[in-house]
This record gives structure tokens, sequence and C-alpha cells, in this order.
């Protein structure tokens, strides 16, 4: 009796060592001083989980007489490696303060280090959080890491959150000025979106900025409504967004799902959580031999210098603005004042190039154990426009949810995911074996003829069309990470052998719609061409998008998001940027619209109805990915020729949305009825737009592209609280009759 449990304390002990082990052997490949205070932190919290593990596995001793009945077996799962720490809410509540800030030797701190990217590695700024438990103040350790915490709250949580912008300051500012609109600019400047969450603007704020050296509170109250799942937060200062998110600084937001939202088997699952960010220094930086200076010395990796990048085009602009008369940004020489502190200046040692991170490592291992489940999170923020298709060979691989919203019915199998900027996903996986396995990125869909984009059928198309353009973006192709998975300690088996699909509740937000009438319908296209002055043909009508015959759309150097309100009407294309209305401009500097520099109004590009449920054709799906803030969408219809059918399907829920296309007209030639055009390249989905009154920003989640004005701007409007009536007894408005039920 007394040898069995000591062997039970004594394997426990050497699977926590295992798992400390683990984590210092990640740390190994960031590099910099800072890796010993990871290891501090390991070393100090290694004792009490111990302890904690220990009484778990000698708990319920064996009554006397009963020798014969083996106690049941526990195990310690291994902790996975993230050097961002875990903030969690009690009793109703998470404070934190966070920290959004740079690292690297121009600011005293360790650079990041890559060991493993193209042309032998190379250091380099890295921007990122660091937070704590707060009341307010700041953190005693501000030191900033890639990534972020984690914060983990539950339905009907308060989530406050103290931020402080730990940037450098301007010289000369560039957040005052009609002339930065749709350019790169206020780079210091910082807030704080969270994405995914059914929360209002006013929560937290994305039109609004945090200067350098200040802080702002968000109080945000996590809706009773609130399903369960994966979201995140990042920067969302419209001119920035690719400098700070695309340069380090994300986090997840885990929402946890309450008993019985889904099967017990599921939700007692170890989990792990990976933030997946590929970081493209030649779009951050470029190459620059001397602080804003990208002259060529003739030491730059392949294409460096004759790529645009954030950081010359930022400076570049503040010197075309800030040397015009009256300007008022601050400062007295722009030629030599206008900088751009993080990516602007030559911190890097070897060659500049991309590198793929989890959790800031490059290839981390993970320890599984065999024949155990386990629910592994994701969230991919790429620099630019590389997408992922995960998979993981040689074991069972399905998919739980996306975008922090479970499927109709879920899990389901499948072979590889699709993911771009903004996505997350949740995987279950299950390796049967001990071995290494490899959680690897895939390159598999094809590109085929851009027939989609330009025309609405294949036989419209002309030179300079008939190419490849967008159709499907090269993904990224190469191991993400590895799974080391080993036998479990003292012959302890998994509890859950099979996963069974089931059907979650549905929160009213996001409820099943494909069934009911719509109520209003729009559609929206994000392009980087600029439509004419004078959209209307010949005779008197608008151009249709992608029917037969496209308008003469100039090229343009900046991104728009053009979109027509009320899909039966024809008169109300516009081009969706954040300005505001003439009347607030009188005295300040304009453009030739007379608009001003300052924040848009409401409704100012469109408006929903509380209550409504409303359909949108978003065409062109294969190459800007769709994100509105606030409410989510249900995909009634996919394109024709749409691939990696296993990861989207019709029902599914997304809040941003990129769905790769392939095929061509020779495909549908040999289809029962050559005759016939193909469809047109879009995506078909529905909104609930429930309960909530607030602005609904609207934006391509390529950062550069938002950036540079490739954003809409809405509102909704009515009764606070209303719901459609259609949806009343399929969905839950609260905290109760949310029970999943299997199928």
């Amino acid at each position: 009796m007394m040898c069995r449990q000591r062997w039970l304390l004594v394997a426990t002990f050497l699977s926590m060592v295992s798992s400390w082990n683990v984590a210092a052997e990640q740390n190994t490949l960031r590099g910099g001083p800072s890796n010993q205070n990871l290891v501090d932190q390991e070393e100090a919290g290694f004792w009490d989980r111990f302890l904690l593990a220990s009484s778990t596995s000698m708990a319920a001793p064996i009554p006397p007489g009963t020798d014969s009945v083996e106690p049941p077996l526990t195990v310690s799962f291994p902790t996975p490696f993230d050097p961002q720490p875990t903030l969690t809410s009690s009793n109703g509540k998470l404070e934190v303060t966070l920290h959004m800030g740079p690292t690297g030797e121009a600011f005293g701190t360790p650079n990041f280090v890559s060991t493993q990217a193209e042309g032998g590695g190379f250091e380099a700024n890295v921007l990122g959080y660091s937070g704590c438990y707060s009341n307010g103040e700041r953190c005693q350790d501000s030191s900033i890491q890639m990534g972020g915490p984690t914060l983990r709250v539950k339905p009907g949580d308060d989530l406050i959150i103290h931020l402080y912008n730990d940037m450098p300051a301007e010289k000369c500012k560039t957040s005052g000025n009609i002339g930065f609109w749709n350019e790169f600019h206020q780079a210091p400047n910082t807030n704080l979106h969270v994405h995914g969450l059914f929360v209002p603007n006013s929560e937290n704020n994305v039109l609004d900025v945090i200067l350098p050296g200040e802080s702002e509170t968000y109080n945000i109250h996590i809706r009773e409504v609130q399903q369960g799942g994966t979201h995140w937060y990042h920067p969302h200062a419209e001119g920035s967004v690719g400098i700070q998110a695309g340069g380090g600084a994300i986090g997840f937001l885990i929402v946890e799902d309450l008993e019985d939202d889904i099967p017990p088997e599921i939700a007692s699952l170890p989990e792990i959580s990976m933030r997946i960010q590929h970081t493209d220094w030649a779009y951050q930086s470029g190459c620059p031999v001397a602080a804003n200076d990208w002259s060529d010395n003739g030491d730059c990796h392949v294409d460096d210098t004759d790529k645009d990048n954030y950081a010359k085009d930022y400076v570049n602009a503040c010197k075309t603005v800030c040397s015009q008369p009256d300007a008022n940004c601050g400062c007295q020489d722009p030629e030599t004042e206008c900088a751009e502190p993080i990516f602007g200046v030559p911190a890097y040692k070897g060659t500049l190039s991309q590198v793929l991170t989890v959790n800031g490592a490059e290839k981390p291992t993970f320890e599984l154990y065999a024949g155990q489940w386990y629910h592994i999170r994701t969230v991919y923020a790429p620099t630019y426009k590389k997408p992922i298709e995960p998979t993981l060979k040689g074991c069972d691989f399905k998919l739980l949810s996306k975008d922090g919203r479970y499927m109709p019915i879920t899990p389901r199998d499948i072979k590889s995911g699709y993911m771009f900027s903004g996505s997350r996903a949740d995987f279950l996986v299950r390796c049967m074996e001990p071995g290494r396995y490899d959680f690897e990125s895939i390159n598999t869909i094809p590109s085929t003829y851009n027939w989609a984009t330009w025309n609405g059928s294949a036989s419209a198309l002309e030179e300079p069309h008939q190419q490849t353009l967008y159709q499907k973006l090269s993904a990224y192709a190469g191991t993400m990470a590895t799974f080391r998975v080993k036998e479990a300690p003292n012959n302890w088996k998994p509890e859950v052998s099979e996963i069974r699909p089931f059907q979650p509740a549905r929160p009213c937000y996001a409820p099943e719609m494909r069934n009911l009438e719509v109520d209003d319908s729009y559609y929206f296209l994000q392009s980087a061409l600029v439509p004419p002055d004078d959209v209307l043909t010949e005779d008197g009508e608008m151009y249709p998008v992608f029917r037969g015959k496209s308008p003469p759309f100039d090229q343009a150097t900046h991104g728009s998001f053009y979109a027509i309100q009320n899909i039966n009407q024809t008169d109300t294309g516009f081009p969706g940027r954040l300005k505001p209305p003439k009347d607030v401009c009188s005295g300040k500097v304009t453009n030739e619209y007379g608009e001003c520099y300052g924040h848009p109004i409401l409704g100012q590009d469109f408006t929903f109805n509380i209550g409504d449920i409303v359909e949108v054709d978003y065409y062109a799906p294969q190459i800007h990915p769709l994100h509105i803030h606030v409410f989510g969408y249900q995909i009634t219809r996919l394109p024709e020729f749409s691939v990696a059918t296993d990861y989207f399907q019709v029902g599914d829920y997304h809040d941003n949305l990129v769905v790769p296309i392939s095929g061509s007209f020779t495909d549908r030639e040999a289809a029962s009825n050559p005759r016939e055009p193909p469809e047109y390249g879009k995506v078909v989905f529905r909104q609930h737009i429930y309960a909530l009154e607030t602005d609904v920003v609207v934006h391509c989640h390529f950062y550069r592209h938002s950036d540079r004005g490739m954003v809409a701007l809405g509102n909704t409007k009515g009764a606070v609280g209303a719901s459609s009536p259609q949806v009343e007894g399929t969905c839950y408005h609260g905290l109760d009759n949310r029970n999943y039920a299997y199928v």
C-alpha cells in the first residue's frame, strides 16, 4: 500500500520535472537575460504545484481490508510552454494592468532572437505586452515580451483592463491632420480591441487612442449570453495596427464554457494555447542602414529594399504632411524629426527575414501523453497576408470551433485548416503512439485563374486578368510546433476514449438563421481598386458588381472599402473611410471634400436596426478577410469552386472570413450544362443584430489595408435589448437554457 503511494508521488515528481525541463528547453530559443526570469518563475511555483498534484495522487487511501482494490490513478499533465502568464477571473471579476510597448537593443532590453529563419537567423525589435493582476497601478515587472498575457473570464464577469502605453513618443505628431488619412500614421498611439466578444464598442472604443506615457481603463462586461470560446485582444489605432499587432502585440482572451455548455469529456480536456505569429520584418522595416535611412547598402535580404514597408512609408508620409504650411505637427524640422521609433532604426543583427513563432518561440515542443485527447486553442496573427493550413499527420485531428463560435454540429474531422490574419480555431487532437509529431502548416490549396474577381463569368476574361491573382495566397509550409508524445506514467489510462459530436445551444447573438426571413440586405466589396467618380453606366444605371462587365476601375495606391447599402437600391454606392461630418470642421484643416481629421459620426456608412435579421452578399471573399466588430455571422452560401470544404461549410459561424476559391471555367464546361456561366464569387451570410446599441466597425483584417483606408463604419439603432421574434425559443439570452445535445 505505502509502496504504491510512494510510487505515485515519485511519478508525479518526475512528470513535473519533465514539464519544467520542456519549458526551459523552449525558452532557450528566445535568448536574452529574460530567460532566467521564466526559469525563476517556474521554480518558484514548482513545489506548490508538486504538493497540489501529490495530494491529488495520494488522496482517498484504501480502507483497511481492501488491499486487493486498486486506487484510481491520476496524472499531472505537463504545463504547456508559454512565457506569458495566464490571468483568471475570480468571484465574477478580472482586473488587470497591461503594458504595451517595444523590446529590443534600441530600448535597453533584449532583442528578439531568431535562430532558424532563412539566411541564418537575425535579431530584431518586437512589440508586445506585459501584465499582472492590478487595481490600476503599473505592474512591478513591466518588461515586454512578444505576445501578451492570456486573460480567462466567464459569462457574466466584469473585465477591467488598465492599459498603459509604454511606446516612445513622436517628435512630429501624425495623428491630427487630414493629410494622414489612408496613410500609416500615429505609430506610438494605441488602444485595445477585444476581438470576438459580444460587447458594444463603447466598452473598448477603437475610435479613441492612448498617447505614449498615458493610460486608459476599459470596463468590459462579459454578457451573460456570451458563448464560451477563444478570442483575442490587440491594438486597433487606425494607421498603426500593422506596426503594433503585426509587430507582436497580441494576447488570448478566453471565455470559459459554463457547465453543460459542452459535454464534460471535452470540457475536462487539458488545453494547449498557441499564439501563432508570422512576423515579416521586410514589411515592418525594410532594411534601414541608419535611423530612418533606407538607402541601399547592399546588405539587405533579397527584395527587402524594393518592398514597401510600414516604417519607410510612415516616415515619408510624416515628412510630406508635416512639411506643409499650417500642418501643426509640433516639430521644427520634419526631415530630421519624422521618425518611426520601433522599426525605423537599424536594431537588427543578421539577415532580415520572416519567422513563424508559437508563443514567442520558433518550433517549440509540447509534451503530450499517448491516447489522451487535447484541446488546442489557436490564434493566428501574421504581419501581412501569409495564411497557414494547420494539420497534424498521424494523429486524430478534429475541428471544434472557429472564431470563438461552435459550429452547428461539432466537432468534425478535417484534414487541415485554413487560417489568415485574425483567425482563431480550436482543434481536438489525439496521438495514439509515442513519438514526435509535427504540428505543421501545409500549402496544398491550388491557385487558378482569377475569373471570380473581375467579371461574372469566365467567358468574359480579358487580358491582363487571365492570370492567378490572389485567388489563394501561398500558405506558410513547415513545422510550427512539435508534439513529443510519450506514455503516461504509472500505467495511467485516459478517461476519454472517443469524442461524440454534439449540438451546442445557440446564443441569441449567433442563432441558427439559415431558414429565417431576411429583414434587410446589403452587399460588401473590399477593394484596392477605386471606382471612378461617376459610378453609373452610360444608361444611368449602377454598374453591377461582378456581373458581366466591370466598371472602369482606376488603379489606386491605397485600399478602400466599397459597399452598397440596401441591395435593392442603386444609388447608395460609397467609399467607406473613417471621416467626420463637414459641420464639425470649422476652423480645422480640411481636404477637398471639406472633411477634417477627427472622429467619424454614428451611422456614417450604414445603419443596422436592432432585432433585424440581415443578409450580406460578400463579393471577392478570396482576397480580403472581412471582419465585422460586435456581431459575427453565419454562412448561408459558399462560392462555387470553394475548397477546403471540410473546414468551411454552410452553417458555420465567423467574425472574420477569407474563403479560398479554386477551379476554372474548364472545370465548369465539364458539368452537365456547359453553357451556364459559373456562379459569382461571393459568400452570403446572415447576422442577427441583437440587443446592443453600438458603433460597428467593418474592415479588411490585413492590417496594411485597414491602416490605409479599407474601413467602413456603421451603427445600430432601435430598441436596446430587442431580438428578432423569429429566433425566440431557438437560442438562449443569458445563463439558462444553454444545454448541449448529442447527435
